[in-house]
């Protein structure tokens, strides 16, 4: 069932697993049965690792799995997730599947773990089912599969762990996915954060995902998350202004301006001094340079990003880092 490349890079990856191994998952290794392809043979090794194994046997396991799936048939692969109660396995197994109707071009395979998400009793294994759709253009798949589910929907759900889960998906399909470029993405994530009753679900997802190609009504979501009560969420909403297109730049900017002259949180002000700073910095200086004395305590702050933009670097986390540097 393997090709030769897969069969070389399952054995490296073995090896490495274990060389990690304990006395303990070391007999779990040796249950495994790498020629067995059948999805409850290979859901039984899922399943001995996540009890037994290193990580590094975990990581194996899961990607064997995946790989594994690409040839399988799917009513093989979802029967098993019908049935399935254990949340690392339903994770490893949801993944399997995500990824098969990525590589197939058939996002109905992922409807049974969007109907798990939002109707599963266990907020365990909603969150497990949640996971399973990290690394594939799940946005796009819950749009063709006509909008039914959201992560506008999931983030309101009463479970932590499912609320995180949300917020680590829309970050790792923004950055692995699309490396930041994708405006349905970014604009999921704006969504999701409007509807979140949780600010630190919310920070994550304005601080953590691409804005570079959000339209204007995301934009305007995000400003309206400068008035929010939670001082978090405040300075997440000022660092997301920083990166948005050149277009809304100008409204972001006087926005950020005036949060730095209202807002007395440090925090919040420190937010939004570098999202005035990335917001063209050919501009940035004379604005920085106006808001001195506004709070002395942040002069050197400002001080040090108008000594990084005299450097001229051309890449943000260049600048960044050069800031950092300066304020050690």
């Amino acid at each position: 069932m393997f090709s030769a490349s897969m069969k070389q890079t399952g054995r490296a990856a073995l090896l490495m697993a274990l060389t990690s191994l304990s006395p303990l998952s070391a007999r779990a290794e040796a249950s495994l049965r790498p020629a067995q392809c059948t999805v409850q043979g290979m859901l039984e090794d899922v399943r001995q690792a996540m009890k037994h194994g290193s990580p590094s046997l975990k990581r194996y396991v899961k990607l064997r799995l995946k790989e594994a799936a690409l040839a399988m048939s799917a009513e093989s692969l979802l029967a098993a997730w019908q049935g399935e109660r254990d949340p690392e396995v339903l994770e490893a197994l949801g993944a399997a599947l995500a990824t098969k109707a990525s590589n197939t071009g058939a996002p109905g395979l992922i409807q049974p773990l969007l109907a798990r998400a939002v109707g599963d009793a266990d907020p365990a294994l909603r969150a497990a089912a949640v996971r399973g759709l990290r690394g594939v253009p799940s946005v796009e798949f819950m749009e063709k599969n006509g909008g039914v589910v959201t992560y506008e929907q999931l983030v309101r759900d009463a479970s932590p762990e499912v609320r995180a889960a949300v917020a680590e998906n829309l970050v790792a399909e923004s950055a692995d996915v699309y490396s930041g470029h994708d405006r349905g993405v970014s604009e999921a994530a704006v969504s999701a954060a409007a509807a979140s009753e949780d600010p630190a679900v919310a920070a994550k997802l304005l601080r953590e995902v691409s804005m570079e190609a959000v339209g204007h009504e995301a934009v305007e979501q995000v400003t309206r998350q400068l008035r929010s009560e939670n001082p978090e969420l405040r300075a997440a909403a000022a660092t997301a202004l920083g990166g948005v297109p050149g277009g809304e730049a100008t409204g972001a900017r006087g926005s950020l301006v005036d949060l730095y002259r209202d807002d007395k949180d440090p925090a919040v002000r420190k937010a939004a001094l570098q999202g005035i700073a990335r917001l063209g910095q050919s501009q940035a200086a004379s604005v920085l340079e106006s808001l001195r004395g506004v709070d002395r305590s942040m002069d050197a702050e400002i001080g040090a990003w108008l000594k990084v933009l005299k450097l001229n670097l051309q890449e943000w986390e260049l600048v960044l880092r050069e800031k950092q540097r300066l304020r050690r």
